[in-house]
């Protein structure tokens, strides 16, 4: 029996580590606002500023990760963040003040980019490159298994907010910490190449884009054509979960029913993370880009014109989650397959601030549409016309053939 490249082995435990930053970053805080606001006496402004506070620390956050990753042993940044997450879940239950709240959020989401998805990516460009894809996938699994896992240990505290921050502590220090014993810089530190054994000769294959710099990339249009692709992805796909309950209220749905077809989304989006995830090894990045937006753009389109009967909506569901997990994963894997060079982490943490703030900026317009305009249905006509944008600048890119790398596509 060959032996197993041991990149798969750090692969499950990036995707567990990820489970728990993001699981109760995204997911049980969400769980535990209701708690927040009754123990603190919030009312529902100051409540949903929270979210947007840790967003918004994540986007600026962003580029000095990235600068840190290119600079110091991911190991290092990752357990920084992990230690620090960790510490903080069980401090919040000695949390008495909304400024301290707020302080909270902030460390939580610094502590978020630290062990999160930039860095995870950082090594994953270093231990892959055939199967970059479906390795992305793997890590990215991990978003959906937190949404599973971490509200329900949240909520298995009933009303006690401190018996709340305990558990999720117990359950982070177990899956957040041992992980890291895992991590290796990179395939060299275990005497393998990327990929392991079954592609030697990638390893010493010279590459463009190898010593791309971030002031290389500022310098061309292709960098702010992946800009506005991957910036739309997030202003769609975080605005409109952000507000999905929202939407289900205009339908006529009950509560039960928005978190059913949540409970579908997430299904999908595991599917569409792993497929398009190997999709994307085999079949041109920008290609699997198009569809996967063509994919949500008729999720939304399936959502403006069809009605509210159950079955519709679950339709609705599986496709968008399929297409939505589907974007998660390309994004990623196309921002490698274009800037993975030695000052990787430097250009990924400029675009994960723009996705970052994208995404807030749709979770903002989309509910003040909604709001002005007394319907869902101008936010969705929106995200069509945007998925439209993406398309096109998706294609830019593909005909570009790799023009970020050359002179001649410089400003």
């Amino acid at each position: 029996m060959k032996n197993i490249f041991y990149g798969w082995f750090m692969l499950a435990g990036l995707a567990l580590m990820y489970a728990t930053t993001n699981g109760v970053g995204a997911y049980a805080l969400t769980v535990m606002r209701p708690l927040q606001i009754k123990s603190f006496g919030l009312d529902p402004q100051s409540a949903a500023f929270l979210p947007t506070l840790l967003f918004l620390t994540i986007a600026i956050a962003s580029p000095f990760v990235g600068r840190l990753l290119d600079r110091f042993n991911p190991r290092t940044v990752i357990a920084v963040g992990a230690f620090g997450a960790t510490g903080l879940i069980f401090l919040q239950a000695y949390i008495t003040s909304y400024p301290v709240l707020c302080i909270f959020y902030v460390l939580y989401g610094i502590c978020m980019s630290l062990a999160g998805i930039i860095a995870f990516m950082y090594l994953v460009n270093k231990w892959f490159s055939h199967y970059k894809g479906i390795a992305t996938g793997i890590v990215i699994l991990g978003s959906s298994l937190g949404g599973i896992i971490f509200p329900r240990v949240a909520v298995m505290a009933g009303a006690d907010w401190q018996k709340a921050c305990l558990y999720l502590g117990i359950a982070s220090a177990v899956l957040l910490l041992p992980p890291l014993l895992l991590i290796k810089s990179e395939p060299a530190a275990m005497g393998t190449v990327p990929d392991g054994a079954a592609f030697p000769e990638r390893s010493n294959a010279p590459s463009a884009k190898a010593n791309l710099s971030l002031a290389d990339a500022l310098r061309s249009y292709t960098f702010y054509l992946v800009l506005i692709v991957t910036g739309i992805l997030w202003f769609c796909i975080k605005g409109y979960l952000q507000n999905h309950g929202f939407v289900m209220k205009d339908l006529g749905q009950s509560p039960a029913m928005s978190a059913a077809l949540l409970g579908y989304f997430s299904l999908m989006a595991m599917a569409g993370k792993l497929f398009f995830g190997y999709l994307s090894d085999r079949i041109a990045k920008e290609y699997i880009m198009v569809l996967t937006i063509c994919i949500m753009a008729l999720s939304f389109f399936m959502l403006s014109t069809f009605n509210s009967s159950p079955l519709l909506l679950n339709a609705f569901a599986l496709v968008a989650g399929f297409g939505f997990g589907g974007a998660f994963t390309i994004i990623q894997v196309w921002v490698a397959h274009i800037y993975g060079g030695k000052r990787y982490g430097s250009v990924l943490g400029v675009v994960t601030m723009i996705d970052e703030l994208a995404g807030s900026t749709g979770m903002i317009v989309l509910g003040t549409l909604r709001k002005t305009s007394g319907s869902f249905k101008s936010g969705l006509h929106l995200m069509l016309v945007l998925c439209a944008v993406a398309i096109v600048s998706a294609l830019l890119v593909r005909r570009a053939k790799g023009s970020a790398l050359i002179p001649e596509a410089r400003l």
